[in-house]
């Protein structure tokens, strides 16, 4: 990045500091992310230094994230994704967790105090704000993301011997007795009637029970969309990622990386304070609604469905975006998100901050004014508009040129 970006991130920064960005920073929106962290963070460089997103340095000394970020996963692309756990499935729509971790330190969350997803997703923003200490609640009305999310941030607790115990093949062949036999409804459901059946796999911590179980649902999908063979991928996957989690182990020890605090649960975005979260509880928000008016979520994981024995039509009645046809799709998606965005409005503490991702999807060929529905959206419940910040898509997912960051504040 040119040194007139760096002046320019500096400006407005009442005292000298020492910074380096990492040499891929390359965006116009990750600059604008890089001044807004530090604008936060200068007048305790040190701190910053454990939890920066955009830079190689702080104060001479490398930045966590730098060694973080080199516990590199599958299809990873310079320090945004796809490191630690975060490669660990191939959801769909998943934001960038060094994204994540900027907005979260322009908010200023310290350690100790909770941040929110209410579209929890893949888990992204639970694992970036357990990395520098922030605790975090996930609500996914997904049971499924529910998984998934519970166990890419149980790896960065979990001791990684307690993956070793149990024999890959032998944590395989029991979930491959399950193929084809569920008729549960839920996933939990599902977990007891595994939990039931007698196999000395299952003696095991349940976050072990639980990380075979993505794995073979990794592998699954593998076999699906490419139709590699189970146990190949199944053991390749899952070799992978206990290399990742006994480096992070190693870094956690050498760092003494003080952890925050997850949960993820299945819920309601739309009616929070009934999931638990009394008013003005949550000190931050940061979330990316679900595309599903442009992406199918039901058709891309249904063969997870199917093996978890979840019914896929009850669970799309309920999914933001999946409901009715036509221009009542588009109706009903907006009268949820207005629901949403007073819930979130609700269980935000005052001068607390909301960082929402979204981009302008097409829908039946008419591109739909999202973002612009849901700046007036937030501020017709009471949120106030601080800045949007445009993030260009390479590739051109779900028919997207740009995705954007609406930041907002619950007044005082």
């Amino acid at each position: 990045m040119a040194e007139p970006i760096i002046d320019w991130i500096l400006s407005g920064i009442p005292v000298p500091v020492d910074v380096k960005l990492f040499n891929d920073v390359s965006f116009i929106y990750e600059a604008q992310l890089a001044k807004l962290e530090l604008s936060s963070w200068w007048n305790n460089l040190e701190e910053f230094r454990k939890r920066a997103a955009y830079y190689e340095t702080v104060n001479g000394g490398k930045t966590f994230h730098y060694f973080i970020s080199e516990i590199k996963g599958k299809g990873q692309i310079g320090r945004t994704n796809q490191y630690l756990t975060h490669w660990y499935y191939p959801y769909k729509a998943k934001f960038h967790p060094q994204m994540v971790k900027a907005l979260i330190n322009w908010m200023g969350l310290r350690r100790g105090q909770r941040l929110l997803d209410p579209f929890a997703g893949s888990g992204t923003a639970m694992i970036e704000s357990k990395l520098i200490g922030v605790n975090s609640i996930g609500i996914d009305i997904d049971p499924f993301c529910v998984l998934m999310g519970k166990v890419k941030t149980d790896l960065l607790d979990i001791h990684p011997d307690s993956l070793t115990k149990i024999p890959m093949k032998t944590a395989f062949e029991f979930f491959e007795t399950f193929k084809g036999k569920t008729h549960q409804v839920e996933l939990t459901k599902f977990v007891e009637a595994t939990s039931a059946s007698k196999s000395p796999f299952l003696e095991a911590d349940a976050r072990v029970h639980e990380f075979f179980l993505l794995s073979y649902l990794y592998a699954l999908s593998d076999f699906t969309y490419i139709q590699k063979d189970m146990w190949k991928a199944f053991q390749k996957n899952t070799s992978e990622i206990m290399k990742s989690v006994q480096m992070f182990h190693d870094l956690k020890t050498d760092l003494n990386i003080e952890l925050g605090t997850t949960e993820i649960r299945q819920g309601d975005a739309r009616f929070l304070e009934h999931e638990g979260l009394p008013r003005g509880s949550i000190d931050g928000i940061v979330t990316s609604p679900p595309y599903s008016i442009a992406v199918d979520y039901i058709a891309n994981d249904l063969h997870t469905f199917k093996y978890l024995g979840i019914e896929a039509d009850i669970l799309q009645d309920k999914l933001v975006g999946l409901k009715g046809k036509h221009e009542d799709r588009v109706r009903i998606y907006f009268e949820d998100m207005e629901k949403t965005f007073q819930s979130m409005f609700n269980v935000l503490k005052n001068k607390a901050k909301c960082a929402i991702l979204i981009g302008d999807v097409t829908f039946e060929g008419t591109r739909l004014p999202i973002t612009r529905r849901f700046i007036e959206i937030a501020e017709s419940v009471g949120f106030r508009l601080i800045d949007v910040i445009r993030r260009p898509i390479l590739g051109g997912f779900a028919r997207l040129r740009y995705e954007y960051m609406i930041l907002l504040e619950k007044p005082s």
